[in-house]
């Protein structure tokens, strides 16, 4: 006996439901807490280091920033395809027009008499289908497509803040580089000062070669460190215009005050995967190889479809519109999957094999995160202690120029003594503006690591 339709349909369903949902993945569990505390940067932290140079450049990058650019451009991709998917979720009608011509052949034996050999056919009508979605199938891709747009937002929202931390990051690079050419060329006009005076007391017979040849050999270091500075410089300054589009070369802003320290501290862990977009975007990457999962399992039910047709075929085609010319028809139908050579079961595992592919990248990102955070903040306590500590440093320096200064005009010190202690407040400078630059990168780290500010809209 054939088998009945209520069989193979309970069939069909049978190997659906044969397939369950792949257990979700556990959540990255955050830290009790960070090892400091402190509010997190806000929305304009940059304003925080009252460096209008900065606010300048950061707004050039976004103008021309071809990354972000890029970024925005893949949002507005993946908008267009989420309403291309739930498009196919609404029924699809198909204007037609056209015309047969036939001629039949009389040389057959089976001309009917009367009939004309041509005819020409004229059709106009429309043509419509829809599938019913019962098991989410469509539902399931749309929300995957609805969650990739979603993502590519984030992802936009995270390369301005990554944008925006590279300029400052490269502005006070610039900055730290700036000074430090000055102090390694006032360092070099110490040394060769220095080799000057040696050069005077051999000549004159009151001191022997040796520490001449140590002083020149110091001087032509200190002329290589001088270049040394002058190449960090340029190479900063060459990837600060990259980063905003300008021409080689083309001068960039000038800062006259020193820029102040914000206070940003890490806020709680728990918050933290709130606070950054680029966890968001993971989260939400995948929240979409979830929802795939979930179409992949409904490619294994019965898909029910509704199609139909209806318009005018006349012969002449004068005669379209006429209710005798009239047709239609309405065909409903149902695909049972029975065999597919395994097909659905390779996208089933593909489609898992995604969802937790997703699942690992996003751990991983936020792992990543935590570790962004505290080693921010394990810099910025080193480099606070090495501030003060340079601080004094260049402070004791700058008094014992001034006293062998006073001592030299006094005429009871030496013009070396003079070079040497210039020497070594120029040494003292370059070592703090190093120190003090780099715990305002320190800072943007932390304040990139945060989120910038970024809460969810």
């Amino acid at each position: 006996m054939p088998p009945r339709s209520e069989l193979i349909l309970l069939g069909a369903l049978l190997a659906g439901c044969a397939h369950e949902p792949a257990p979700k993945p556990p959540a990255p569990v955050a830290p009790a807490a960070f090892t400091a505390r402190g509010a997190p940067a806000a929305a304009g932290w940059t304003d925080a280091f009252a460096d209008p140079a900065l606010k300048e450049l950061i707004a050039r990058a976004r103008r021309a920033s071809p990354d972000l650019a890029a970024a925005r451009a893949r949002h507005r991709e993946a908008l267009a395809l989420l309403r291309a998917e739930g498009a196919r979720d609404e029924p699809a009608v198909v204007a037609s027009a056209g015309i047969e011509s036939s001629r039949i052949s009389v040389a057959n034996g089976r001309f009917p008499p009367g009939i004309p050999r041509r005819t020409d056919v004229t059709a106009v009508g429309l043509r419509a289908s829809w599938e019913l979605d019962f098991w989410g199938r469509q539902s399931s891709v749309v929300r995957a497509a609805a969650e990739d747009a979603r993502a590519a937002a984030l992802t936009a929202e995270q390369a301005d803040l990554a944008l925006t931390a590279e300029v400052a990051r490269l502005w006070f690079a610039v900055r730290a580089a700036r000074e430090q050419a000055v102090c390694l060329s006032q360092e070099f006009v110490a040394r060769e000062r220095e080799m000057r005076i040696l050069e005077k007391s051999v000549a004159a017979g009151i001191l022997p070669e040796d520490p001449l040849s140590t002083a020149r050999l110091a001087a032509a270091q200190a002329k290589v460190d001088e270049g040394l500075g002058l190449r960090r410089l340029a190479a900063a300054e060459n990837a600060l215009r990259a980063l905003i589009a300008a021409e080689p070369g083309s001068p960039l802003p000038t800062a006259a005050a020193v820029a102040a320290m914000p206070a940003f501290g890490p806020g709680l862990p728990s918050e933290l995967l709130a606070r950054r977009p680029d966890l968001a975007a993971a989260a939400a990457r995948f929240d979409a190889a979830v929802a795939r999962e979930g179409a992949a399992l409904a490619d294994f039910y019965p898909s029910v479809t509704l199609g139909g047709q209806a318009g005018w075929q006349a012969d002449p085609a004068s005669r379209i519109g006429q209710g005798a010319a009239g047709f239609w028809s309405l065909a409903p139908s149902v695909d049972l999957p029975l065999f597919d050579a395994g097909r659905r079961e390779a996208n089933l595992e593909a489609a898992r094999a995604r969802m937790d592919g997703a699942a690992a990248e996003w751990t991983r990102a936020v792992l990543n995160a935590f570790r962004e955070v505290e080693d921010a903040l394990s810099d910025l306590r080193e480099l606070a202690q090495q501030e003060d500590l340079t601080a004094r440093v260049v402070e004791a320096t700058r008094d014992r120029l001034r006293n062998a200064e006073d001592r030299l005009r006094a005429g009871v010190a030496p013009e070396a003594e003079v070079v040497a202690a210039a020497r070594d407040e120029a040494l003292a400078r370059r070592t703090l503006a190093g120190v003090v630059w780099e715990r305002r990168q320190a800072a943007v780290r932390l304040a990139a690591a945060t989120g910038g500010g970024w809460t969810a809209k």
